[in-house]
């Protein structure tokens, strides 16, 4: 598979670039210095998911001096800037903001030395591992470019800045707080999100591109006794590792093989001696699938192999174990039709285009499709490394860092953003030109 992916990028990086327009170009380029300026400061000042009180406060004013009608704090520090250009389509783009509590170690010279108070009173180190710096630059370079071109679109522009993606918890804060109550109600959402390829790149993918994706915790609950007389007592860790087993034949006996799933049991706590069997474990699974109907099945057949095991386990009724699913993200479903026209639009325009495989990964862009009426939605992928840098990992057999990963950044910033920048404004002006 990498060798195909390779010889893909290489095929792709011969397609020569076709011109836009001066107009279009010459901003790109002139607006260039003062958007890697902002990428640079929005990288080393990251703030974590409902935090995002500066961060917002950059956004509102880099759009209010835009030109934007700008509101602020919507479903917690949400930005929304809307600006009515005459007749036409209502056309939303959203960037995400929040950052992750990851320690940077890319090396870099403006690499982020924040520290932060999690939700759980913890200091955590502070890091943009997941692109969001990136999708902020573009968003704002895009915003400036559209508000300076404003003779060649008709419509209404929605810029939305939204907070606290990375919990699953932004889209539907600001959906829930009035977003299309309040603001016009789209015709069309855009959004982007980098990707662990080549910064000339553009990925796009009709149908689902995200996954579905639940977050849920179980306690197992035992009764507690001495190691050495195991069998006065109900094990949880033993039940526990008998669940993690059978957690997987869901996915290998229980689902199409042409579908791919996932069940990941990501953290296990339990015990406090070697000779005390405890009385608890708590289990965090994260679940994910595609279409939203197999992701519901699989949560409820976790929990049913949870309880079934116990059961044949022998513990009693009153022990049996505590399900709770914490959040749930759909799957992100891009429109074939409004797909297949932004793509047409991409080929007169973007020179390197590279049809994406599905991402198990989730994204809460996800929320919008479901809002009522409902309106297409498409998000596409950007590239951030150099050529050289994709291809020197490929030599290796591997890939540059990914997202949520502590060395992850961009090494080639400015095509990124000129990639993001044209990628964006060609899709707008597709959908708002005259």
């Amino acid at each position: 598979m990498r060798k195909i992916f390779f010889c893909l990028i290489l095929l792709v990086t011969l397609i020569p670039v076709i011109a836009f327009g001066s107009d279009h170009s010459s901003l790109i380029k002139k607006n260039s210095k003062s958007l890697v300026k902002l990428y640079k400061y929005l990288h080393s000042h990251p703030e974590l998911s409902r935090q995002e009180k500066k961060t917002s406060k950059k956004m509102a004013v880099e759009l209010e001096k835009a030109g934007f009608e700008v509101t602020e704090n919507i479903g917690g520090y949400g930005v929304v800037g809307v600006y009515k250009n005459g007749d036409g389509p209502v056309v939303m783009v959203r960037t995400d903001m929040d950052a992750l509590p990851i320690k940077e170690e890319t090396g870099l010279p403006y690499a982020s030395k924040v520290k932060a108070v999690d939700e759980k009173d913890k200091k955590v180190s502070v890091m943009h591992a997941c692109g969001h710096d990136m999708h902020m630059t573009v968003f704002i370079g895009t915003a400036r470019l559209l508000m300076k071109l404003n003779n060649q679109w008709k419509g209404t522009l929605v810029m939305v800045a939204q907070p606290s993606e990375e919990n699953i918890g932004g889209a539907k804060a600001m959906i829930e707080d009035g977003l299309f109550k309040r603001f016009p109600h789209p015709d069309y959402a855009l959004a982007l999100h980098v990707m662990p390829m080549p910064s000339v790149m553009v990925s796009y993918k009709e149908g689902y591109m995200f996954a579905g994706s639940s977050s849920v915790d179980i306690t197992v609950r035992g009764i507690g006794g001495h190691g050495a007389y195991p069998h006065g007592s109900k094990d949880p860790i033993v039940l526990s590792a008998s669940m993690i087993e059978a957690f997987q034949t869901i996915i290998s006996r229980e689902t199409d093989s042409k579908e791919p799933a996932v069940i990941t049991v990501g953290s296990i706590h339990g015990g406090t001696a070697r000779n005390i069997i405890p009385e608890e474990v708590k289990m965090a699974l994260t679940i994910r699938a595609y279409p939203d109907k197999l992701l519901d099945t699989l949560v409820k057949s976790v929990k049913r192999v949870a309880e079934g095991t116990a059961i044949a386990s022998g513990f009693p009724k009153d022990r049996m174990p505590v399900f709770t699913e914490v959040v749930r993200c759909p799957s992100v479903y891009n429109d074939p039709k409004l797909t297949r026209r932004i793509v047409k639009a991409f080929k007169k325009n973007v020179p390197q285009l590279f049809k994406s495989d599905r991402i198990i990964a989730s994204e809460d862009f996800a929320h919008y499709r479901f809002v009522e009426p409902k309106f297409p939605t498409v998000i596409f992928g950007i590239g951030v490394y150099k050529m050289e840098t994709f291809v020197e990992a490929q030599k290796k057999g591997t890939f540059p860092p990914a997202m949520h990963n502590p060395k992850f950044g961009p090494d080639d910033v400015k095509t990124t953003i000129k990639t993001g920048v044209n990628a964006m404004s060609t899709a707008l002006f597709e959908l708002l030109g005259k």
